[in-house]
């Protein structure tokens, strides 16, 4: 019970993180190889024609590049994605700061980290103010850290195993592991290559359906981009989280089909030993079928006490769970405590049936001979 309390409180934490990344976000970018990287086929002016594909939305172009940073008070070094972009990425992308701001119009010379960033560079704690040095392929500059972003996947505090977004490998999907600085970039230049943008779409329109239509503009344009709407992204993570439990469930029949199999043994034992007595009931007037219901009686008030001491045990086992090692809940949702405990009562009742009724069926007077 306590595994897949731990495994609901994985995905409900996951779909509630992944609801911050916006799910009426549309993001554009190339498709991810080394020659658009390079060549940059998608330039500043095609962004027109996606707002305009978009009806309106909000948009802010970006280049993404790797960089190293340094921090020389404490000579931390560390590589990293700087995403260079506009203000507006702050009112597209669904932000929630833990320190600081993020970047206004303007302020060339500043910079926005990722909690993930912010953590290595500054142990100690409060960055804003701070001052980095930043290598990357347009040279080396000093910023000023604004603010830093809080990492929206709570899920992955103590496990970075769990990062769903951490195996991207190109550069541009490295956006989603939401471990970048932010600065602002010149995209006044109409013929100026960008690697992608990100679109708020409107409140009436829907994402989906806006990603599929600037990926079709994009082929009509014979641009190598995609197109995708986050929350398509989040229903394919999710879909995946709910894999793993329909596993981890599987699993959990297994081990019910022991389980089950230790409980008819020893019903067996337990109802042999009671042989005696019940050949005195029947001697005494007893049915068969009273004989049988009083052991199903009997078996259906353990398995209930059981379960419920079980549910309880496992609460606290997901109590110490999560406060010595997860940074999430377990979740124990009130179907699978009732699945839980009708199966562990099915179970036993079941097991009981057959040894009961043997039981009944035996000959008393021949039992008390014995005897």
């Amino acid at each position: 019970m306590t595994i897949m309390a731990v495994l609901s409180g994985i995905k409900v934490q996951m779909y509630e993180d992944l609801k911050q990344v916006g799910l009426d976000v549309v993001n554009v970018q190339l498709v991810p190889n080394l020659e658009n990287l390079f060549i940059g086929p998608l330039v500043t002016e095609d962004t027109q024609w996606m707002q305009e594909q978009s009806k309106g939305g909000l948009l802010a172009p970006f280049r993404a590049d790797m960089a190293v940073g340094a921090n020389l008070e404490n000579q931390q070094t560390l590589e990293f994605l700087i995403l260079e972009t506009t203000h507006e990425w702050g009112n597209i992308v669904p932000l929630n700061i833990s320190e600081g701001r993020f970047i206004y119009k303007g302020e060339t010379e500043f910079c926005v980290l990722d909690e993930w960033i912010a953590d290595r560079f500054f142990p100690e704690g409060n960055a804003v103010g701070k001052e980095l040095f930043i290598n990357a392929s347009e040279g080396i500059r000093n910023l000023t850290v604004a603010g830093v972003l809080k990492d929206p996947f709570e899920v992955r505090k103590k496990f970075d195993e769990l990062d769903f977004a951490g195996s991207a490998r190109s550069t541009l999907n490295r956006m989603l592991e939401f471990k970048s600085i932010y600065i602002l970039g010149d995209f006044s230049e109409p013929h100026e290559p960008i690697h992608g943008a990100v679109i708020k779409v409107p409140k009436d329109i829907d994402a989906l359906s806006t990603a599929k239509s600037i990926q079709k503009e994009a082929k009509r344009r014979d641009l190598p981009a995609i197109a995708w709407a986050r929350s398509q992204w989040v229903d394919n993570v999710m879909r995946g989280a709910d894999l793993t439990t329909q596993v981890a469930g599987m699993l959990w029949i297994v081990v019910l089909l022991v389980t089950s199999v230790m409980i008819l043994t020893i019903s067996l034992v337990a109802i042999r030993e009671r042989y005696y007595e019940l050949a005195v009931r029947r001697t005494e007037g007893a049915r068969r079928l009273q004989i049988v219901s009083q052991l199903l009686l009997e078996n259906m008030i353990l398995s209930l006490t059981g379960g419920f001491l079980a549910i309880g045990l496992a609460h606290g086992a997901g109590y110490l769970l999560e406060t010595r090692y997860l940074s999430w809940s377990p979740a124990f949702l009130p179907h699978e405590m009732a699945l839980a405990i009708g199966l562990g009562a099915g179970l036993g009742a079941l097991a009981t049936i057959l040894p009961a009724y043997r039981a009944a069926s035996l000959d008393p007077v021949k039992i008390l001979r014995i005897a």
